[in-house]
C-alpha cells in the first residue's frame, strides 16, 4: 500500500510543478490553436502586444516574444520561437532598429510584420531623435508620439479582418482619448516638479523622448539634453570607465542632482559604481527607491506602465511618497 501511495504522489506532484504560475505552456499551446478563430498576433514587445490588445479587443489573441525582464535590445530566438512566427496571422514589432539580434532580425523581415516605429517615421521624420548614428527606438516614452502607432495597428487588423472594421476603428479611437489623457496627466504631473530639480539620471539612454515632452515641454523649458544624462548608451549592455563615471559626477555636482533612477531590467553595476564614485568625493547622491520600466514593462498595460514612471520620477525629484 505504502509503494502505491508513492506511486501516485510523485505523479501527481509532477503535475503540481508544471501547472505552477510562471509555467505559460497552457496558454501558448491555446494561442498556438490552429482551430482558433481570432486573430493571432505576435508582438515583440509588450509595448507593442499592449496596444494590439486594446484595438483588437476580444477579436485577438496576443503573444510576447520578449516578455518579462527581457533585453529587446539583444534578443535571440529560443526554441519554438520559428514556430510563433509561423503561427501569426500579424507580427507587431517596435522597429527604428530595437530588435536586432541577428537571428530575429532575419524573421521580423517578413511581410506579415508591421513597424511601429518605421511606420511613423516614414511620415514624421522630425519627431526622432538620433542615436549612435542611427534612430533612439525608445519613442514609446512620448506618449503622444507612440500613440500615433495606434492607425496603422487598427489598419493592419481591418485587412486582415474587414467585417469587424467598424469595431477596431471604433476601440482605436477610444484607445487614442486614453492617451490623450495620460499624455495630458503626465504632463500635468511633471510640471509639480520645480524647474531646477527637472533632472533625470538613468540606467540607459532610454528616456531621452520622455525628457524631451515632459521634463522640458518639447523645448518650450531649454534643450532636454541638459536635463537627461545616463552612463550607458542606447544597449543596456555595454561597460561604463571612469570617464563616463567623472562625467556623471561633473553632471551631478552642476545640476545638484540627488537621485539616479534605476531601471527594472537592468543590473545596479553602473549606478553603484557612480554612487561609490560619488561619496568619495563628497557629493551626495542617492538611488531610487522604485525601479523606473524601460525595455521591459513590468506591468500589465502601457498604460499602467507609463503611469508608474511618471508617478516615481515625480516623487523621487520632489520627495513625495503619498498616494496620488
Amino acid at each position: 500500500m505504502r509503494f502505491l501511495r508513492i506511486f501516485w504522489i510523485v505523479p501527481l506532484l509532477s503535475l503540481l510543478w508544471f501547472r505552477t504560475p510562471y509555467d505559460t505552456s497552457t496558454d501558448l499551446q491555446k494561442w498556438m490553436d490552429p482551430q482558433s478563430k481570432k486573430i493571432h498576433v505576435l508582438g515583440t514587445t509588450r509595448m507593442c502586444a499592449s496596444l494590439v490588445e486594446k484595438v483588437g479587443g476580444d477579436r485577438v489573441h496576443v503573444w510576447t516574444l520578449i516578455d518579462e525582464d527581457l533585453d529587446p535590445h539583444s534578443y535571440q530566438l529560443v526554441k519554438g520561437d520559428k514556430e510563433k512566427f509561423r503561427r501569426a496571422d500579424l507580427v507587431v514589432a517596435n522597429g527604428l532598429h530595437l530588435e536586432h539580434g541577428r537571428s530575429l532580425s532575419a524573421l521580423l523581415k517578413k511581410s506579415k510584420t508591421l513597424f511601429l516605429g518605421d511606420r511613423i517615421y516614414a511620415q514624421s521624420p522630425g519627431l526622432f531623435l538620433p542615436m549612435d548614428e542611427g534612430l533612439d527606438p525608445h519613442f514609446w516614452m512620448d506618449v503622444s508620439l507612440f500613440s500615433k502607432s495606434v492607425p496603422y495597428i487598427v489598419e493592419a487588423l481591418q485587412q486582415i479582418d474587414p467585417d469587424h472594421s467598424g469595431e477596431y476603428a471604433i476601440r482605436g479611437g477610444e484607445l487614442l482619448l486614453e492617451l490623450d489623457q495620460l499624455d495630458h496627466k503626465i504632463r500635468v504631473r511633471m510640471s509639480k516638479i520645480p524647474l531646477e530639480k527637472r533632472y533625470l539620471v538613468t540606467s540607459h539612454d532610454a528616456f531621452q523622448y520622455f525628457a524631451r515632452r515632459y521634463l522640458v515641454d518639447n523645448g518650450a523649458l531649454g534643450d532636454f539634453k541638459d536635463h537627461f544624462f545616463a552612463p550607458e548608451g542606447v544597449s543596456p549592455d555595454g561597460q561604463i570607465g571612469a570617464i563616463d563615471i567623472q562625467k556623471i559626477i561633473q553632471h551631478v555636482v552642476k545640476n545638484r542632482v540627488l537621485v539616479v533612477f534605476a531601471e527594472s531590467n537592468i543590473s545596479k553595476d553602473s549606478l553603484n559604481k557612480i554612487l561609490e564614485a560619488c561619496h568619495a568625493q563628497g557629493v551626495e547622491l542617492r538611488l531610487s527607491k522604485t525601479d523606473l520600466y524601460a525595455d521591459s514593462m513590468g506591468e500589465e498595460s502601457y498604460i499602467k506602465m507609463m503611469e508608474h514612471n511618471s508617478k516615481v520620477i515625480q516623487q523621487e525629484l520632489t520627495l513625495e511618497y503619498g498616494d496620488e
